[in-house]
């Protein structure tokens, strides 16, 4: 696979056999605003540069491997990265015609949460900031649409910060795309998450909560033994009170293990600015997926408590592109 043109252009490298100053803007203009990624298009460009620029890059760091669309018209693609590693992405479309793409930051994860597909890949390597963006707009290419931006696919963002940081500026820049339309998800590294508020102050925060119990939490996650409960809402409450900004709290919601009534004590510790967003887990053992009639119970309890809850419609479950799924195709290559 070539190098991808937008290393160069956006790392400032020197590109010897054309006025950089001048042609770069065209390219820019190309990839950023008209979404086309074929130099053969690049017509007011000069033929022997399109030539070269055919002959040394390519637009994109990655390729569409194959694509599937559910039944709810969620698009999952899998794309496969220069040095044959693979990653996916999804494009959702609610039912207000929006659409979000939930774009990867890692080709796998080492946070090891047991509830997450992703995790049984293990962690292969970060994602530079060309090829989160590369996702972006080949979706954009796709839908023709973009509403807002979710680094919810494979990967923990907040692990990568250097390159998530590098490509949240480029899509404000190049994009002109509204910062407070892009939501980061960790699974809580509180350090990381004090930094990221300080670079993008206006940036949406979603945590990978799933028990509100110190011990129970640290069954499923292992990086909450790194960073407790009390240190991660620490940094939350911190965050909050300072930039005013919604943070979201994931909880996915499991039979038998966090849906008791000492599960619902433990939010009585939590600041109710936090809007919680209950996650039905997605499981074939009826033992660990949560009937309607519990999981409306569950939101009804967190609402007189005083909390702000939502119950996240599930989409792209028939190709397994729902929360914490994405890992399908490795499967199956």
């Amino acid at each position: 696979m070539k190098t991808s043109i937008l290393e160069d252009l956006l790392e400032n490298k020197n590109l010897s056999f054309f006025d950089k100053s001048f042609r770069a803007s065209q390219i820019i203009d190309f990839v950023f605003k008209k979404r086309e990624f074929d130099f053969n298009n690049y017509l007011n460009i000069p033929k022997n540069i399109r030539d070269q620029l055919i002959e040394k890059y390519s637009v994109l760091k990655l390729e569409p491997a194959l694509e599937k669309t559910s039944i709810d018209g969620t698009k999952k693609i899998l794309f496969k990265l220069n040095d044959n590693n693979f990653i996916e992405s999804v494009i959702l479309k609610d039912n207000k015609n929006r659409y979000t793409f939930c774009i990867s930051s890692q080709c796998g994860c080492k946070m090891g949460c047991q509830i997450c597909k992703t995790a049984q890949m293990g962690f292969h390597r970060n994602l530079d900031f060309i090829e989160i963006i590369s996702q972006i707009l080949y979706l954009l290419s796709v839908s023709k649409k973009l509403d807002n931006i979710v680094f919810m696919g494979m990967g923990e963002p907040l692990d990568n910060f250097t390159e998530l940081v590098k490509c949240i500026k480029v899509i404000a820049d190049k994009l002109k795309f509204s910062v407070t339309r892009i939501t980061v998800s960790t699974c809580g590294l509180a350090d990381k998450i004090e930094k990221l508020f300080e670079v993008f102050p206006t940036v949406r925060l979603a945590v990978s909560l799933n028990s509100s119990i110190q011990e129970k939490r640290d069954k499923i996650m292992p990086v909450s033994k790194k960073y407790p409960l009390t240190e991660l809402f620490n940094a939350l409450d911190r965050c909050y009170l300072k930039y005013k900004n919604r943070i979201s709290i994931e909880y996915v919601l499991i039979k038998n293990f966090n849906m008791n009534q000492e599960d619902l004590d433990g939010f009585k510790n939590f600041k109710k600015f936090y809007h919680i967003n209950l996650i039905p887990f997605n499981s074939s053992d009826e033992n660990m997926k949560p009937s309607d009639e519990n999981i409306k119970t569950f939101y009804n309890k967190l609402e007189k408590m005083g909390f702000n809850v939502t119950i996240r419609l599930r989409k792209g479950s028939d190709i397994q592109a729902d929360c914490g799924q994405l890992y399908y195709f490795f499967k199956n290559q």
